[in-house]
């Protein structure tokens, strides 16, 4: 799949902004909540510390399908990135990284989260809500 590709406005209110991560578990249920550590990992991929190891991490086990939406209320503007969750826990990569955090100051176990951005949607209010960024 072609990866899409995020902007310089994309980028600021991944930001300056809460993310909000998506997930659905085995059975459809839908799953969402904030993930302040999500930021961008370059122009293709998101990345964020997993350590609570719940909902999202049981989800995204099961099912690598996940979306980040980020909005700036007061602009009435935002976005959701949806593609597919690589984990990456005790490997060269998350140690690579966490290695660089404090994470293990606070939490006894860390993961670390890459989402292939593969789509991107219009999350204005304007008539353009919803739809994809080609």
């Amino acid at each position: 799949m072609n990866m899409k590709k995020l902007t310089d406005e994309m980028k600021e209110m991944i930001q300056t902004q809460l993310p909000f991560l998506a997930t659905t578990s085995a059975s459809g249920l839908p799953q969402v909540g904030p993930k302040g550590s999500i930021h961008v990992l370059d122009d293709e991929h998101l990345i964020y510390f997993e350590h609570t190891f719940r909902h999202a991490y049981e989800n995204l086990t099961n099912n690598q399908h996940a979306a980040v939406a980020v909005a700036d209320r007061p602009n009435q503007k935002g976005f959701r990135f949806e593609g597919t969750a690589h984990i990456h826990e005790k490997d060269d990569y998350a140690n690579e990284i966490l290695g660089k955090t404090k994470i293990f100051d606070r939490f006894p176990r860390a993961a670390v989260v890459v989402i292939d951005i593969e789509r991107i949607f219009r999350l204005d209010n304007n008539l353009e809500a919803g739809t994809e960024i080609l």
